[in-house]
């Protein structure tokens, strides 16, 4: 399994995964990933899972983390948007329709994005020092999303990132990914308690402790069911104090114990 290195990791990679191995993103950057070759299984942090082609690219905004496996010998791109008020200005999200769709959704290539792909695997091929344009190459493809893309296409595609608020998202969404609770996490935001209740639901519609919540639970469905790591690591990662807490949790918010997931995954592989 690959995975990224967030001290050494460029804003552009090209990754090549034979059949049967798998690439972890971390969660931090938005990006956008085109899937040059091959076939994937992807699942992504809200536990969404989905075979995607050749040709196709999709956007994940920080906090979303994805995990690909190849299903066949595959090859991609990963370009991080590290300039959100560029991407922000560039769509002017606040003007956005907010789109029905939930999760991340998947735009087809066409010539001009062949084209964008074409150049940076030029650069890769004669040893030009790619990474150093990175931050232009991520501006030059939302330009050429802007134009190749209807308003309703785009809406669709940035889904994951439109909120009410993006600052107060955006932060919600980089931070909590290493709090302990809710308080520590309006703290460092400079909010008291309450007032960061309130805003967190006007931003995301929905309670902070719910969000909150659910995120974990995700996140632990996603290590239980798509990882080996084994139960009582995920526990210990995941800050319960004992494995009866575990597995009481796990009864609760997904429906089944720890094991019971973990076996469903194998008995959905040996069939």
């Amino acid at each position: 399994m690959k995975f990224e290195n967030n001290r050494t990791k460029p804003g552009i990679r090209f990754i090549d995964l034979d059949r049967g191995e798998k690439w972890v993103s971390q969660a931090d950057n938005c990006r956008i990933v085109l899937i040059i070759s091959g076939r994937l299984d992807t699942s992504f942090s809200d536990i969404k899972q989905e075979s995607i082609s050749a040709n196709k690219l999709f956007f994940l905004p920080s906090g979303y983390g994805c995990m690909m496996s190849a299903l066949e010998n595959s090859s991609f791109l990963s370009i991080d948007i590290s300039d959100e008020e560029y991407l922000y200005d560039s769509f002017r999200m606040e003007n956005l329709k907010k789109s029905e769709h939930q999760g991340v959704i998947y735009l087809s290539f066409n010539e001009v994005i062949n084209g964008y792909i074409n150049s940076l695997l030029i650069y890769k091929d004669k040893s030009v020092d790619y990474d150093f344009l990175a931050d232009i190459k991520a501006k030059e493809l939302i330009c050429i999303l802007k134009a190749s893309c209807s308003k309703e296409q785009l809406d669709d595609f940035f889904s994951t990132y439109l909120t009410d608020d993006l600052y107060f998202s955006e932060q919600v969404r980089r931070l909590s990914q290493n709090i302990k609770n809710i308080k520590e996490l309006s703290d460092q935001m400079h909010y008291s308690y309450s007032g960061f209740n309130k805003k967190f639901k006007k931003v995301f519609g929905t309670t902070a402790y719910s969000w909150f919540r659910q995120r974990r639970a995700n996140q632990i469905f996603h290590e239980i069911y798509h990882t080996d790591k084994s139960l009582k690591q995920i526990s210990t990662d995941n800050k319960f104090n004992t494995l009866s807490h575990f597995n009481e949790f796990c009864h609760k918010i997904l429906g089944a114990s720890p094991r019971q997931i973990r076996n469903e995954r194998y008995q959905k592989q040996n069939t």
